[in-house]
C-alpha cells in the first residue's frame, strides 16, 4: 500500500521536457507532495544541491550539456550527495551500452520512458521506504563511522529487523568491509554465507579477498561462472582483468577490459586503464579508441582536463606512426591537430606550452618533415623538471624519433627512477615506461627508420639480421602492415632460422595484422604473391 509522502520530505525532480515535468509534478502531488524542487539542467541542479539536502532526487539522464551520468558523478565527486538519499534515473534511452552504465552507478532506480504513473508511485514510495527505515546506518555511513555502522547492522540482523531487507543488508556489511580494506574479516564474513547459492554477490565479494590474498585460482574459479550472469558479468570482467594485470598476462587482461568497455564504455577510470594497457601490448588501434572515447565521455563533466585532449593527440600520433596508410595517417594528424585546438578553446588558462610543441613536432616526424621537428625541439628545455610523466614520456619519444637518442634514453631513465613522480601512478604505466625504456634502449634510431634499414640489410643479402630487425620493428609496431609484409616475406625467404625463433606464431600474427589492413596496390600486389609462395611450398 502507497504511503503518503511527508510535507518536510525534500524531493528535487531534475528534467528539461514540459511533458515530463507535468507527469512527475501530477505523480508527487497524488502522493502528498505539493512543494517539490525542479531544476531543468544540471548546473540548476548543482546549485540547488549546494544548498540543501534533499531526500529524494529524480533525474532524467537526457539533459543537454552535462548529462544525468556525469551529474550524478559530479554530485558524489563533491559530496553533495549522501547515501541517505534516493536516486532514480529516468531514461528515454534503451540502449544496454547506456543502461550498464547507468546501473554500474548503483541508483536506487532505474526508469525507462514512457512510464506508468502506478509504476512510478511505486518505485518513488519503495526507494524513500528504504531510505527512511535505514536513516540512521545511512547517516553513520555518510560520516564514515565504519565500527558503529558494523555494529547497528549486527544489531538489526540479529534482531531480525525487516526481514525482508536481510539480505541487502548483508551485502552492505561486505561492501562496508571491504571499503575498510578489513579483508580477513570479509572472507570470513563472505564465506559464512557461500552455501546461499542465489547469493552472487557473495562469490563476488570473495573473490576480491582472495585477490588481496593472491589467491587468484580460487577468485578466478569464484569469477568466471558469474560471466554467464548478465547482472555480475561486468564486475566479474573487471576483477579478472585484475588479476591478469597482477600477474602480467597483459592481452588476457586486455581482452576483459575490452568487453567491460564495450559493455559500459562511460566508466573512465575503466577506459583509463585500457588506454594504459593498449600501449603496453603495442594495440596502437585500441589505444586511440580508448583516448578518443576518454575525452566523448568527459566531456562536461567533473573530470574534463586538458590531459585528456593532449592524450588524444598523442594516440593519434600513435596510431598513425603504426600503420602505413597514407589517408589513415592524414585522418590521424587531423585528429591530433584538432584535440591541440580544442584544447586551446576550452582551456585558455591551461595551454600548456610545451607539451604542445612537443606533439607538434612528432606531427611534423609523422608527415615526413623531421627537419621541422628537430628544430622545435632544440628549442626546448632539455630536462623534465616540473613535468608530468605523461608530458616526459612523449617528450622521449619525440626525441627518439627525430635521432636525439642519448637525450630522449637520459629522460627516460630518469623518469623511471623518480620515485616521487611514478609513486600514485598506475602500475600499468609504470610497466609501460620500462618497455619504452627497454626499447629505446636497443633501438638504435626512429621506428619508421629501423624499418627501412632492415629493408636495406635485406636487399644487401643480410638475411638474418634483416630477419631480427623486422621481428623487432613488428613487436613495436604490430599493426603495420608494410612491416609485416616485409616480416613475412623475411621468413619466406631466410634459410636456417633460429630455432628460438617461434616463426608460426609470427607467421599468424603477420597474416592477421594484413588482413586487417587496407592494403595499397603494391602491398596487395606483394600479399598475393607471398600467399602464392606459400601454397607452393605446401
Amino acid at each position: 500500500m502507497t504511503v503518503k509522502i511527508n510535507k518536510d520530505v525534500q524531493i528535487l525532480v531534475i528534467d528539461e521536457q514540459p511533458l515530463t515535468q507535468n507527469y512527475l509534478r501530477y505523480a508527487l502531488e497524488s502522493l502528498g507532495d505539493s512543494s517539490f524542487h525542479y531544476a531543468e539542467n544540471s548546473a540548476a541542479a548543482l546549485t540547488l544541491c549546494q544548498n540543501k539536502i534533499f531526500d529524494l532526487i529524480i533525474c532524467s539522464f537526457n539533459l543537454n550539456g552535462k548529462d544525468g551520468y556525469q551529474l550524478y558523478q559530479e554530485l558524489k565527486a563533491r559530496n553533495l550527495f549522501r547515501y541517505s538519499t534516493g536516486f532514480i534515473f529516468i531514461s528515454a534511452e534503451t540502449d544496454p551500452s547506456l543502461v550498464h552504465s547507468v546501473l554500474e552507478l548503483q541508483p536506487d532506480e532505474f526508469m525507462v520512458k514512457p512510464f506508468a504513473i502506478k509504476d512510478l508511485k511505486f518505485r518513488i514510495d519503495r526507494t524513500l521506504q528504504r531510505k527512511n527505515l535505514f536513516r540512521p546506518l545511512y547517516s553513520l555511513m555518510d560520516q564514515n563511522k565504519t565500527e558503529p555502522a558494523l555494529a547497528l547492522l549486527q544489531q538489526w540482523l540479529e534482531q531480525g529487523y525487516h526481514s525482508k531487507y536481510t539480505f541487502m543488508l548483508l551485502k552492505m556489511k561486505g561492501e562496508i568491509l571491504v571499503k575498510a580494506e578489513r579483508w580477513s574479516d570479509a572472507e570470513q564474513f563472505y564465506n559464512s554465507l557461500r552455501h546461499n547459492d542465489t547469493l552472487l554477490w557473495v562469490n563476488l565479494g570473495l573473490a576480491r579477498c582472495f585477490i588481496q590474498s593472491e589467491n587468484y585460482s580460487e577468485a578466478v574459479f569464484l569469477l568466471e561462472p558469474l560471466l554467464l550472469k548478465a547482472e555480475m558479468k561486468l564486475a566479474a570482467l573487471d576483477l579478472l582483468a585484475d588479476i591478469h594485470l597482477r600477474q602480467q598476462m597483459y592481452k588476457k587482461a586486455q581482452s576483459e577490459l575490452l568487453q567491460a568497455a564495450d559493455m559500459a564504455p562511460r566508466n573512465l577510470i575503466r577506459q583509463q586503464k585500457l588506454m594504459h594497457l593498449s600501449r603496453l601490448t603495442h594495440d596502437y588501434e585500441l589505444q586511440f579508441k580508448a583516448a578518443k572515447d576518454l575525452v566523448r565521455f568527459a566531456r562536461y563533466s567533473v573530470y574534463e582536463q586538458p590531459d585528456l585532449y593532449l592524450n588524444l593527440a598523442r594516440a593519434s600520433v600513435d596510431y598513425a606512426l603504426s600503420v602505413n596508410e597514407e589517408e589513415q595517417t592524414n585522418r590521424l594528424s587531423k585528429v591530433a591537430n584538432e584535440s591541440l585546438n580544442n584544447m586551446r578553446q576550452l582551456f585558455p588558462d591551461q595551454r600548456k606550452e610545451e607539451q604542445q610543441v612537443v606533439v607538434q613536432a612528432r606531427i611534423y616526424y609523422l608527415k615526413d618533415q623531421a627537419d621541422k621537428a628537430k628544430k622545435l625541439l632544440l628549442g626546448l628545455e632539455q630536462n623534465s623538471k616540473g613535468q608530468e610523466p605523461e608530458d616526459i614520456l612523449d617528450k622521449a619519444k619525440a626525441l627518439h624519433e627525430v635521432g636525439m637518442l642519448s637525450s630522449s634514453r637520459e629522460l627516460l631513465r630518469q623518469l623511471n627512477q623518480d620515485t616521487t613522480k611514478l609513486k600514485n601512478a598506475d602500475p600499468v604505466f609504470v610497466n609501460y615506461l620500462r618497455q619504452e625504456l627497454q626499447e629505446r634502449e636497443t633501438l638504435p634510431m626512429g621506428p619508421r627508420e629501423f624499418n627501412n634499414n632492415a629493408v636495406l640489410m635485406y636487399s644487401k643479402g643480410q638475411r638474418h639480421q634483416a630477419l631480427h630487425a623486422f621481428i623487432k620493428a613488428f613487436q613495436i609496431m604490430p599493426g603495420n602492415a608494410g612491416i609485416a609484409l616485409n616480416l613475412l616475406q623475411s621468413l619466406s625467404s631466410t634459410d636456417n632460422i633460429d630455432p628460438s625463433i617461434q616463426t608460426d606464431l609470427l607467421r599468424m600474427e603477420c597474416q592477421d595484422t594484413v588482413l586487417k589492413s587496407r592494403l595499397n596496390q603494391e602491398q596487395q600486389k606483394r600479399w598475393q604473391q607471398l600467399q602464392s609462395q606459400q601454397k607452393m611450398a605446401i
